[in-house]
C-alpha cells in the first residue's frame, strides 16, 4: 500500500495496494495451514524458519517427484507447496525468527 490513491467507478476513493489477495484460493490457503500445523505439532513453532532456503527447495523437489510417480503415502503436492512457501519466506525475510524470537 502506498500513496497512490484510486477512484473506483462510483467516486469512492482508497489506496492502490498492486496485489491481488482476492485471486488466492481459499482452499489451496487452508491445505497450506494444515500442512503448516502438522509442522508445528512434530516441530514446534517456526522450526522451519532455522532451515535454510536451499534445503527448503530440495524437499519442495523431493515432494514434486515422489507426486509425479505417483506417491500416495503423503500429501506430496501440499508439503511441496508448504515448502515452496517456506522458502520463499527465507529468501525474503532469512532473519526473521517469528515466534521463536519471542
Amino acid at each position: 500500500m502506498g500513496d497512490r490513491i484510486i477512484t473506483n467507478k462510483k467516486g469512492g476513493r482508497q489506496s492502490y495496494i498492486g496485489v491481488a489477495y482476492d485471486c488466492l484460493d481459499p482452499v489451496a490457503m487452508e491445505k497450506l495451514a494444515e500442512v503448516l500445523y502438522q509442522g508445528f505439532i512434530k516441530y514446534g513453532a517456526d522450526n522451519w524458519r532455522l532451515i535454510p532456503c536451499v534445503s527448503h527447495l530440495n524437499h519442495a523437489l523431493a515432494h514434486i517427484m515422489k507426486f509425479l510417480m505417483g506417491d500416495k503415502s503423503e500429501d506430496h503436492l501440499e508439503h511441496a507447496f508448504c515448502r515452496l512457501m517456506m522458502a520463499v519466506a527465507m529468501k525474503h525475510r532469512p532473519r526473521y525468527r517469528g515466534r521463536l524470537s519471542k
